[in-house]
């Protein structure tokens, strides 16, 4: 009797097809976040951790960081807002304070954030291409 199986054929995947090694992001977590004049919540802690993700490539290379979020009553019938951060990279430190032209005070507390990581993201750029790290994406 034959032989009724099917021989098996290698098949070669054509490259377009071969998926490109992913480069993993280094993980956040050696990063503090710290709450100065009001109590630590869980929600502004969760978008810093966002928006550090978001910047990718660009905090990859960061050995440490912190954070604090700073609630200011500055005789305000509201109260404001203020991030400071400090992002240590192998090259330097990367700050973003208070003085930051582009990082004021704000009277919602996930504006205060993007606004300080939209500076941060500013600062970022300007080190990976004065300390020749990666490219921003």
């Amino acid at each position: 009797m034959e032989n009724l199986a099917t021989p098996t054929a290698e098949t070669e995947v054509p490259e377009a097809e071969v998926a490109a090694p992913v480069r993993p992001v280094a993980a956040r977590a050696n990063c503090q976040i710290a709450f100065v004049g009001m109590t630590a919540s869980e929600p502004p802690r969760a978008e810093v951790h966002a928006w550090l993700a978001r910047l990718g490539l660009l905090t990859a290379p960061m050995t440490a960081g912190r954070v604090v979020i700073e609630a200011v009553d500055q005789d305000r019938k509201e109260r404001q807002y203020r991030v400071r951060m400090d992002l240590t990279m192998p090259h330097g430190v990367v700050t973003v304070g208070h003085d930051h032209p582009n990082n004021a005070a704000h009277e919602d507390i996930y504006v205060a954030i993007r606004n300080a990581f939209r500076a941060g993201r500013r600062e970022l750029e300007a080190y990976s291409s004065s300390s020749g790290g990666p490219a921003p994406a």
